[in-house]
């Protein structure tokens, strides 16, 4: 078995890539990826690793805004973080999210991510959320605060990811953050 990976944008992937990914992000998250999730990684870069030419992992990263103490930042958004169940625990999960968090750090200022696997993402340098989360529901800022426990950030701005720092989302549909 050798896995390669590579960095794509979504408009250089086949349709039959696409259906690829898709049946990987459907079995790796039990049928529990809808289908908000999977436009929600739409539209940026992929980090994905093949074994031949089979679709084993995958990682997106999308440019999102996210207001930070009244201030709009473009912001790296990881989203479809998945290894395919019978190659899981052989380091590809590590080797997409080095690559992911290699790419959010160098080309932009701010990466987050949502997770209940707080401690796998630790192991790259993201560090816990501790700010206070919002969403933008069509000009009316809602407070998600069963989202803040799930929320990861990477970042050198450290002074943004401080306790009582509103970060505003704005509103998409599925999962808001």
């Amino acid at each position: 078995m050798t896995i390669m990976y590579r960095t794509v944008s979504d408009h250089q992937l086949t349709a039959t890539q696409h259906h690829a990914i898709r049946a990987l992000l459907d079995e790796a998250f039990a049928d529990e990826f809808s289908d908000e999730d999977n436009d929600h990684a739409a539209g940026g870069v992929r980090v994905i690793a093949s074994d031949g030419d089979q679709i084993v992992g995958h990682a997106a990263l999308v440019a999102r805004t996210i207001t930070i103490a009244d201030t709009p930042y473009t912001v790296a958004y990881v989203e479809g973080v998945a290894v395919w169940p019978a190659y899981q625990g052989q380091g590809i999960g590590a080797q997409i999210m080095r690559q992911i968090t290699d790419m959010a750090q160098r080309d932009f200022e701010i990466a987050m991510l949502s997770t209940g696997e707080i401690d796998f993402y630790a192991k790259f340098g993201w560090q816990r959320f501790v700010g206070q989360s919002f969403v933008d529901n069509h000009g009316t800022i809602i407070r998600t605060a069963d989202e803040d426990e799930g929320l990861m950030v990477y970042t050198t701005r450290t002074q943004l990811n401080q306790p009582g720092v509103a970060w505003v989302c704005d509103w998409r549909t599925g999962d808001v953050w």
